[in-house]
């Protein structure tokens, strides 16, 4: 509008051209109709940026849900393969396992050739199956 509102309460109304007064009235349409379609525009915009975080958010979820349950694959495939390590590792006499280490296996060599090596009158078939024991033990122990 060209004139504010004091001048306007000023004047006559039978001194106003109506041509004028269509004008002004056309203007302020205008003037609405590209405010309503910056404001539509700005909606739009806004509405936009508000399902593309919804969607990222929602996307950001299901990869959290995907890590826990790729997490917890892994857990069960990590405790299965030290459970296998671990039953690779020990050994089996009757029905009792239990796992040796280095030394103990040296310790159970050295007892076992005292009393069985042919040398210290022992039998010579019986060292050969200790041995044919204690080797494989001392090879998984030792790498």
């Amino acid at each position: 509008m060209a004139r504010n509102d004091n001048q306007l309460r000023d004047i006559d109304p039978a001194m106003v051209d109506p041509a004028w007064l269509l004008n002004e009235l056309k203007e302020a349409h205008q003037t609405i109709r590209a405010l309503l379609r910056q404001l539509r525009k700005e909606q739009d915009r806004h509405a936009e940026i508000a399902r593309a975080y919804n969607k990222t958010v929602a996307n950001l979820v299901e990869i959290a849900r995907e890590n826990v349950a790729l997490e917890r694959e892994r857990d069960m495939w990590r405790a299965r393969a030290e459970s296998a390590m671990r039953e690779q590792e020990s050994v089996k006499i009757g029905a009792l396992p239990f796992a040796l280490t280095a030394a103990e296996i040296s310790a159970i060599r050295k007892a076992m050739a005292r009393l069985h090596h042919p040398d210290a009158g022992g039998d010579a078939e019986r060292m050969k199956l200790w041995n044919a024991t204690l080797d494989p033990l001392e090879e998984r122990v030792s790498s």
